[in-house]
């Protein structure tokens, strides 16, 4: 008579002899396989990041040129954009003209201060019933780390002041550069803005030769 063990009953009961698990060389090669991957992704993955974060703040600037204009020719008065503390990489804000009580507006726009909170609470001193209107229409904080946007025109560079009629009040052109980190600089990827004297304004890739800086 045949006899069986204790522990053959123990694998028939569970279904069959138990499953093999990986040995100490198989998960090591299996953990060299993922690194290898990972060391040839991240390149790319890194290079994805950085063209969408410039292509983000290009959005961002056009945006606000766009609103600028657009306010300039519904308020009938002149609104600009400002880079804070005189950087655009310390971001910019949309500010129009303010009237003031006795019915003067002011011949250009005058930034509140480059914070949030100093926009927020910037109104024109003309008020209408109960309700003021706000002079400081939008405030962006500044980039992230590393990435800068360079501004250039006949004056200081600082800010695009549009008129009522949607040109530029200061006439000539504006150009904006928006550039890579330094580590990472690349004309070819980085952003160029221009601002017609009529104050329509493209973006394009390569800031080759660009008034404001090639971003090398």
């Amino acid at each position: 008579m045949r006899t069986r063990t204790f522990a053959a009953c123990r694998r028939d009961a569970r279904g069959g002899s138990p499953g093999r698990g990986f040995t100490l060389i198989e998960l090591l090669v299996t953990i060299s396989i993922v690194a290898i991957l990972a060391a040839l992704a991240y390149p790319n993955y890194r290079e994805f990041l950085i063209n969408m974060t410039v292509t983000d703040n290009t959005n961002h600037l056009v945006s606000a040129l766009n609103m600028a204009r657009s306010e300039a020719v519904k308020r009938g008065r002149a609104a600009a954009v400002i880079a804070n503390d005189g950087d655009w990489s310390n971001g910019w804000q949309v500010v129009v003209a303010r009237e003031e009580s006795a019915g003067i507006i002011e011949d250009t726009p005058v930034s509140p201060g480059a914070t949030a909170a100093a926009c927020a609470t910037y109104f024109d001193d003309a008020v209408s019933g109960d309700k003021k209107v706000s002079s400081c229409l939008l405030h962006q904080d500044a980039l992230a780390d590393s990435y800068t946007i360079f501004g250039a025109n006949d004056a200081a560079g600082t800010q695009v002041v549009f008129s009522p009629t949607g040109a530029l009040q200061e006439g000539g052109v504006f150009e904006f550069s928006i550039c890579r980190p330094p580590e990472f600089a690349d004309p070819k990827k980085s952003r160029r803005i221009r601002v017609a004297e009529s104050g329509t304004f493209e973006s394009r890739r390569d800031t080759t030769g660009a008034p404001a800086g090639d971003c090398h």
